[in-house]
């Protein structure tokens, strides 16, 4: 899930629980901005495997990396894709749309295959109050361990102006 759909579940579950939810900030790291003209993997699920779901309970399918992996995708697996994608992070952005007091630091890399960086410029475009930190030769998972030095300077130095620390 991305950082906007967990985001969204914390704030949603606090309020039913009658708690005050104030979120200052939120990091979102290498996270996709969910609308169908970006990226919707479900479209690329045809009538067979719908077929093999029906018959089976799930379906498999390789990994576009061509590293021989396959994964089982179940019927449960597609809801709550599905509700992640279409319920929560369009109202996550409509709020932060208007709410510039909630700051927003995406870091994404340049070289992201599994969610390109054109959503990290979508983010950036959408939300009011927005820091974004590209990579240039980070992958989806920042090269392992590659990165990380970089990636929590950024984190340290947000979360420092955020509650306005030096």
């Amino acid at each position: 899930a991305s950082i906007l759909n967990c985001a969204s579940n914390v704030a949603r579950q606090e309020l039913e629980d009658g708690k005050d939810v104030t979120c200052k900030c939120f990091v979102n790291l290498a996270g996709r901005y969910r609308v169908p003209e970006i990226h919707d993997p479900l479209s690329k699920f045809g009538e067979e495997q719908r077929a093999e779901m029906m018959k089976k309970g799930f379906f498999e399918i390789t990994s576009a990396w061509g590293d021989g992996r396959i994964f089982k995708v179940t019927k449960e697996d597609l809801d709550a894709y599905k509700l992640q994608s279409v319920a929560d992070t369009p109202k996550v952005l409509v709020h932060l749309r208007k709410d510039s007091s909630v700051r927003v630091l995406t870091i994404h890399g340049h070289q992201d295959e599994v969610v390109s960086v054109q959503n990290a410029f979508r983010f950036d475009e959408e939300i009011a109050n927005h820091s974004l930190h590209v990579i240039k030769q980070a992958n989806h998972n920042f090269n392992g361990i590659k990165y990380l030095d970089e990636m929590v300077e950024q984190i340290v130095t947000f979360y420092k102006s955020v509650y306005n620390e030096t």
